[in-house]
């Protein structure tokens, strides 16, 4: 008897706020894990988030973009390809990385190419060794060299062209904690929800509105839904040149906690990132 009203306490007390969980971002690859606390006689609510994203490096509508830049710096980046000191070195990195030339000869006649040469060597050896599973990651060093012989504007943009092919198979995976205060609003939706306790902050005034809400589709009334979302209550300032305000993302991201993600990525190669 005692066992089974503890077991009706536990999920009563459950019920009231979100506890700790995993969810799922329903629009990306992404998702929180987080775990919360009840404040202040409980009348707020703190929350230690980390959330975990994987993006795709780049867009493949982004690449005329790219190719207008490289237009644009190819006058000033001739200097450079015709540098004979740094084309040599761009074809002894070539060269190493298909294994033409032993590392070891490059560095005895190039001394300053590294200023660690044992880990110069380590690095060039892994790369030699990914290079034979996977030849397009010496793309960006053919399109280097095929400038250093011939530096017009149709070679330079290979290297352009080289780095974004290269970005499209890249995904970058990034891990992040914060932390958010929310209020319970108990006419919010259809059964209250704990909201973002949130002042206006920055040129945007940007307010966060993301909340957990109860998933009504849950029948014990014990699980919850993130919905993150933000709002700039200065629409007609810039938050960097050229960026207005009115362009700052503020649509709503649903997370959930049952519902996962498995999108077929196509991650030929992964790199950390800080945001």
């Amino acid at each position: 008897m005692l066992i089974a009203f503890g077991v009706a306490a536990t999920n009563a007390f459950a019920a009231d706020y979100p506890t700790t969980g995993m969810h799922h971002n329903q629009q990306e690859e992404s998702s929180l894990t987080y775990t919360c606390t009840l404040q202040q006689g409980q009348q707020r609510l703190r929350c230690e988030f980390i959330q975990t994203a994987v993006r795709k490096k780049a867009k493949a509508a982004d690449f005329e973009q790219k190719l207008d830049e490289a237009r644009k710096k190819y006058p000033d980046a001739l200097k450079e390809f015709t540098d004979p000191e740094g084309c040599n070195i761009v074809g002894a990195w070539l060269d190493m990385a298909t294994g033409q030339i032993s590392i070891d000869a490059v560095l005895a006649r190039n001394p300053g190419i590294a200023t660690d040469a044992a880990k110069f060597k380590e690095g060039m050896l892994r790369l030699q060794e990914d290079a034979i599973t996977n030849p397009s990651v010496l793309d960006t060093f053919r399109a280097l060299a095929g400038m250093c012989d011939h530096p017009t504007e149709e070679n330079f943009l290979k290297i352009t062209k080289a780095d974004h092919d290269k970005d499209l198979r890249t995904c970058q995976v990034s891990s992040n904690p914060f932390a958010q205060e929310f209020v319970w609003v108990s006419d919010f939706g259809n059964g209250g929800a704990w909201v973002v306790s949130s002042q206006p902050e920055g040129p945007c005034g940007v307010v966060q509105l993301s909340r957990f809400e109860k998933d009504q589709s849950d029948a014990s009334g014990l699980f919850w839904r993130y919905i993150a979302r933000k709002a700039a209550t200065n629409p007609s300032g810039t938050v960097l040149p050229g960026l207005s305000c009115s362009a700052l993302d503020q649509g709503e991201y649903v997370y959930d906690w049952k519902k996962t993600r498995s999108d077929h990525m196509q991650c030929e190669f992964v790199e950390f990132s800080p945001i």
